[in-house]
C-alpha cells in the first residue's frame, strides 16, 4: 500500500485515545486524519472528510460504537469500522458485525495486531481474531453480511481435506493425528493455505471454505 490510509479515532477515554493515535503515527503508511470522544462528534466531523477506516469505542456516552455503526453504514458506506472494546461476548460481536463493523478486537491487543486489522480490512474486507468461532463466521457468511474478498487460487485435495478440519476447530496436533502427519506437516499445509487463499489467519481460512463451498 504506496498511498497512506486514513484513519479516525473515536474513543471517550482521552489517554487511551490519544496513546493510540500516538502509535499509528508511528506507521508510515497510516495517517490519523480525524479523533472524536463519541459517535455525535464523529458524525459532524465526518459532513467535511472521510477516512478510510474508523476505529471505533464500544461504549461512549452521548451516541455509543453500535449506534455509531448502524448510522455510519447508512450515510457513509464505504467507511469500514472496527470496533474496539472490553467487551467480548459473542452477543456483542455478532450484533456489531450485523449492523456493519468490518471486524473486531480487544482492548488489550498491542498496537501490531491493531496494525494488522487495519490492513487485514483494507485489503480482504474484514478482520476477526482467533476467538470468533467458526460457527458464527459461517453464519456470517451464508447470510453475507459478510462477504471477504480472497484469491482465487484452488488448492489442492489434501489442503481442502486441512481446511475442513481447521473449520471444524480442530488443534493442529489434532489435524496431524487424525491425517497420520507429523505437526510440522501440517504447519506447512497451513502456511501454504494462507498463502494460496490470501486469508490472514483462522478465521480466514473459515470465511475461504464458506463461500467456496468447501465444507462436507
Amino acid at each position: 500500500m504506496k498511498l497512506k490510509k486514513t484513519i479516525a479515532v473515536v474513543d471517550d477515554q482521552h489517554l487511551f485515545r490519544q496513546g493510540l493515535i500516538s502509535l499509528l503515527k508511528e506507521y508510515d503508511n497510516l495517517d490519523v486524519i480525524m479523533e472524536a470522544s463519541n459517535g455525535k462528534e464523529l458524525l459532524e466531523k465526518l459532513k467535511i472528510t472521510q477516512p478510510d477506516i474508523v476505529l471505533l469505542d464500544l461504549e461512549m456516552p452521548v451516541m455509543d460504537g453500535i449506534e455509531t455503526t448502524i448510522a455510519l453504514k447508512q450515510t457513509y458506506p464505504a467507511v469500514k469500522i472496527i470496533v474496539l472494546s472490553m467487551h467480548t461476548d459473542d452477543e456483542f460481536i455478532i450484533h456489531l458485525l450485523e449492523k456493519g463493523a468490518s471486524g473486531f478486537l480487544p482492548k488489550d491487543k498491542d498496537i501490531e495486531e491493531v496494525v494488522g486489522a487495519i490492513y487485514s480490512v483494507l485489503e480482504n474486507g474484514y478482520y476477526f481474531d482467533a476467538r470468533v468461532s467458526s460457527a458464527m463466521l459461517k453464519g456470517l457468511v451464508k447470510s453475507k453480511k459478510v462477504n471477504p474478498s480472497f484469491s482465487t487460487q484452488s488448492l489442492s485435495e489434501r489442503e481442502v481435506v486441512v481446511v475442513n478440519l481447521i473449520c471444524k476447530e480442530y488443534t493442529n496436533k489434532e489435524i496431524a493425528d487424525k491425517l497420520c502427519l507429523s505437526p510440522r506437516t501440517i504447519d506447512s499445509y497451513r502456511e501454504n493455505i494462507l498463502l494460496k487463499t490470501g486469508a490472514k489467519n483462522t478465521a480466514g481460512i473459515v470465511m475461504y471454505a464458506v463461500k467456496y463451498n468447501l465444507l462436507d
